[in-house]
Formats: C-alpha cells, structure tokens, sequence
C-alpha cells in the first residue's frame, strides 16, 4: 500500500500532464525564444550557444535546450516532443515531494504533498510553456530533499550531501546563479533558525565542490570561449545588475510587491486553504514526532522566505513565486499528516489530540466549499450578463504590444469570438468546483464523525480530481486562445509556400510572432518595432540583420523579391502594391508581394 501511495501523485500528474501536452501553439514571446535554441541544437549539433532567430541567445543556460532537443531528436520536431520535458519535469516534481515528505509525515500524506505541488493553479499554468522555471523549482527540490534527508540522518552521509551539490548545479545550468543562491539560502537560514552549527566535515566539501565544479563549469567555460564578452553579460548584466534594476537593455516590467504577494494565494489555490493547519497545533504535534516536523516546518517555512524574499527585492514577473509553491506543499502534508495521526489514535472518532489541527483542516474545507457556491453564483450571474448580449466587448482586436504585457495582461484584450469560445470551458470549470468543493467537504465532515476513515482520503482526492478537471479546461480555454497568443496559423500556412531566397517580415515588435521560426523556414525580419531579447545578441558582428528601417522595406516590399508580411489587419491598406493574402487570424494577417 505505501508503494501505492508513492505511485499515486506519479500516476495521476502523468496522466493530467501528458494528456495536455500537445494540440496546442507555440506560445509567442517566451516559448517562441526557448523553443528555437533547442530547434538548432536538434538540426546544426552545436550544443554551445544557443540561438533565436540566427542570432545568439545568452541570456539563459542550456539545460532546457538540451534536454528539448534530445527530445526533437527522439521524437521529431513537434509541439509535443517541444513540451514533453516539462511534463516529465511536473512528474518528477511531485515525486521528489512525495518522497521528501515521506521523511518526516505518513504516506498518504506524503501523497498528498505531491499532488498539492502538481495539482494548483500556478503549477499547472506555469508549464503550459517551455520555460526554464521548472527545471529550477525541480532541482531547488531535489536540493530541500537531499538537505533533510542529511540533517535527518545522525551520520549525515555523503550520498545526500552530494546529491545537494549536484542539484545546485543543476540549478545553475537551468537558471544560472539564483540557482544556486535558492537551496543555500535556503540552508542558511534553516541553521540560524535552528541554531546549528554544522561540523565542516558533515558538508563533505571537498567532493561536492568538485561534483559541483565538473557539472556547472565546462559549459560556461566553453561559451566564454566560443563568445567574445559572454562572462561580463551574463553574469554581470544578467544576473548583478538586473537584480539591482540596472541591466542593460533595461527590464521593462515588473508585477507590484503587494499584487506579487498576494497573487501566491492564487497560485496554490486551492491548497493553501490547508496550509494554516499546518501551524494550528504545531508545538504538540512536534513533541510527539520527537522534533522530525519542527525540522520539516521550518525548512518549508525558510524555503518560502529565500523565494519570496528575493523576489520582493528584484524585478518580477507573476511566474517567479513558482519555486516556493513546493515548500507551501510540504506545509498541507504537515497538516493532513497531523490530523490522520490523531485520529487513527483516537479510533476514528473525534479525538482530543485532533485539536486546533482539525478545526483548521475542517475550516479550510469550508473555505472551499464557500468558493465553490461562490463560483456557481457569480457564474450564474456571468451567464445571465452575457445573455444579454451587449455584454461581450465590440472593438477589442487583441494585444497592440507584447513588450508591454506580464503574464496574464493578454486576458484583458481578448476579441469577443475568443471571449464566446471561452464559455464552455469556463462553465465546466464552474460546475467543477461548485459540485466537487462541497463534496469534498461532506467526505470531511463524514470522516470527523467517525462513519469511515476512507471518507478522509475522498475529502482530499476529490480536491485533486476538482483541479484536474480544472487543468483539462485551462488547457481547453488555451486551444481556443491559440490564434490570439500563438502564431501557429500563420507559420503553417508560410510553410506550404515559403522558398529559399523569400523574405519574412513581421510589422511590430519580434516578440509578437516569434512562434513563426518554430514552423517554417524563413528567417524573421521587423520592421517598425524591436527585438528586445535579441539586442544584446545582434551587438555581435556575425549576426544577421533582423531590425529594418520603414523605408528598406518599402523598397523590399516592391522590388522583384518575393516578400511575406505579418501586419495588423487596420493596417493592410498600407501596402504598396497591396499584394495577395494569404490567411486571417484575428486582428492579423498575412501577405505576399507577388
């Protein structure tokens, strides 16, 4: 059965996953960047310096890229050969959990911390791209379970501690130094919290200084040998001076403190409903662990610090309190673990020693409960807005600047056929949490008067089968937003026409259609607008000309040359001679000269 219960939050994360991972775009911006690095890998073999667009890409270390292109190479070229790492990545995320977890709590709800770390909003949302931020809260994992399986074991062997080196490199190769700031912060603050102060020779230093060292340094080594000026931009512009808000081109967004901090209630909704029960009761239920939950606590409460502690002090973005979603994860197994104790002990009755623990855990179901009602009355009342029919927005032609957005700003520019197509999905979400939030609490409330410990483990699967139904229709919501966010359309159909010596021409910023170079051939020029991510890379004299005066492209656009342009549709009038079109999506469309 405890295998089982390990196998659990595997199986089920796979499932969800997996079954998500393909019929969907290549998102434009990040996931148009990230995926085209891989994409030269896979074809040219030059596993060195990554490459967007022609032009060297350093911003980022390459772990993603290459666990990608061995995925292309495996697969072939594809969207879901492009988001399968990711998937295997949240899999392997809620194990690594599980398991650290499972050395302090009982094994169901060990589970349960894995499931909570797989199954919440940001979790799910925040691999729906290919981005390097999964790999970092995967080894910032691996590092916290390593860490505890050290300090929980008297002769603090050397399997764990190297185990903590080489995730710290891993961390490093997918996202450079905070990759390594994360776990020891982390550690740091563990000990002076604690008090400890470790005997150098438990760190076994030496041999995890070299692990470390053989993992993180060729790579470097080698860019800084195949690139003129890389040690100085990527680790003094990237990482130094973009925490200080000096990088250069300068960081053009940042999400507010206070929105920052309390979007992270969002983020691991609906879990954190639980997470005060981790806390109610604490100083008995660590007496009676001999210590062990204190040590899991704290290490979870000082992994919440480090994360969002830096980001309160640098620039960002929405995704960024993703590494902490872990730690709060490990706190609902410490609240599940607590409650389950006392009742197995109590003889499935309501037990004293259930206490505050059980009140709060009792408390978070009904908290739950009263969103679901909450999301079937202002559904309700959406539904009966709509109805009337001057509800939908009439002149909203989609995003005019990708430069300027966070992550989820493209929702308040969505044309009303995207908002119509959106309906169903976030009906059934709706439905979803109105029926299965309130049952989850009618399982608890059955459990805590002792008619069957099973009704226990319902309450809390049922949250987890709520917020895998609610991962299908975020992924059902994605497919229909696909021409809004993603340039799939556009590249497929430049794909059965473009010929070698055509030209491509995006009209506004490159990060507006970046996902065009996942699907055809063509290198992508800009006219009007900007390639932020690429500036520092077209410094270099080898790169080639992606940013085009107005007047060259005139000149382009009537000269003998055969020429593709991807404009705003208000813009189409524009063209001289005005040319053939090829295909509409949304506010764009695509044009050919001749």
């Amino acid at each position: 059965m405890k295998h089982v219960r390990f196998w659990l939050p595997l199986a089920l994360t796979a499932i969800v996953y997996l079954g998500v991972n393909t019929g969907r775009g290549v998102i434009d911006y990040d996931e148009g960047y990230y995926a085209q690095p891989a994409l030269r890998m896979a074809e040219v073999g030059d596993w060195i310096t990554p490459y967007a667009d022609g032009v060297r890409f350093l911003e980022k270390p390459p772990l993603l890229y290459w666990v990608t292109a061995a995925s292309f190479k495996a697969l072939g070229v594809g969207e879901s050969a492009l988001r399968l790492p990711t998937a295997l990545a949240v899999v392997a995320l809620a194990g690594v959990v599980t398991l650290t977890a499972r050395l302090v709590v009982a094994p169901f709800a060990a589970a349960l911390a894995g499931l909570s770390a797989a199954f919440s909003v940001g979790t799910f949302l925040f691999t729906r791209e290919t981005l390097h931020d999964v790999w970092l809260v995967l080894f910032l994992a691996v590092a916290m379970y390593a860490f505890l399986k050290w300090r929980l074991t008297p002769s603090r062997p050397l399997g764990a501690a190297l185990l903590f080196y080489a995730a710290l490199a891993g961390g490093v190769m997918c996202k450079s130094l905070v990759g390594l700031a994360f776990p020891l912060g982390v550690a740091l603050l563990f000990f002076l919290w604690n008090r400890e102060l470790p005997a150098w020779r438990t760190l076994h230093l030496l041999p995890g200084l070299l692990l470390f060292l053989l993992l993180a340094v060729p790579w470097h080594w080698l860019a800084a040998v195949h690139n003129e000026g890389f040690l100085d931009f990527f680790f003094v512009k990237e990482q130094f001076l973009r925490f200080l808000g000096r990088r250069e081109p300068p960081v053009l967004w940042s999400v507010p403190v206070v929105n920052f901090w309390a979007l992270v209630l969002v983020w691991f909704f609906p879990w954190i409903a639980f997470v005060p029960a981790a806390f109610a009761g604490a100083r008995q239920a660590d007496g009676e662990s001999g210590g062990s939950t204190r040590l899991l606590r704290r290490l979870a409460v000082a992994w919440l610090a480090v994360v969002l502690g830096f980001f309160t002090f640098s620039a960002r973005l929405e995704h960024y309190a993703f590494p902490a979603l872990p730690a709060f994860a490990l706190l609902v197994a410490l609240a599940f673990d607590r409650v389950a104790k006392a009742r197995d002990g109590g003889g499935g009755a309501c037990h004293p020693a259930e206490g505050r623990s059980g009140k709060a855990l009792a408390w978070g179901y009904r908290a739950l409960a009263a969103a679901g009602v909450l999301a079937l009355v202002f559904g309700v009342a959406a539904a009966v807005w709509l109805s009337s029919g001057d509800a939908l927005p009439a002149n909203s032609a989609g995003p005019a600047d990708r430069l300027a957005e966070n992550d989820f700003s493209i929702m308040a520019e969505m044309p009303p056929e995207v908002v119509r197509g959106l309906l169903a999905p976030a009906a059934a979400t709706v439905a979803a949490l109105a029926a299965g939030f309130p049952l989850a609490l009618f399982f608890f409330s059955g459990w805590r008067d002792g008619k069957g410990r099973w009704r226990g483990k319902a309450a809390a699967l049922t949250v987890v089968a709520v917020m895998a139904l609610v991962c299908a229709m975020a992924h059902w919501s994605l497919v229909v937003c696909e021409d809004l966010i993603s340039s799939k359309g556009f590249g497929l159909a430049l794909a059965a026409q473009a010929r070698p010596g055509d030209r491509l021409v995006v009209v506004g910023d490159y990060e507006s259609a970046n996902s065009l170079n996942f699907y055809q051939p063509l290198r992508v020029e800009v006219v009007e607008g900007t390639a932020y991510a690429l500036l520092p890379g077209l410094r270099y004299p080898d790169a080639p000309p992606v940013l085009m005066a107005s007047d060259e492209f005139k000149k382009l656009w009537a000269s003998a040359s055969r020429v593709f342009v991807l404009l705003p549709e208000a813009r189409r009038k524009e063209l001289t001679p005005d040319g053939v079109t090829i295909t509409r999506r949304l506010h764009r469309v695509l044009v050919k000269n001749r």
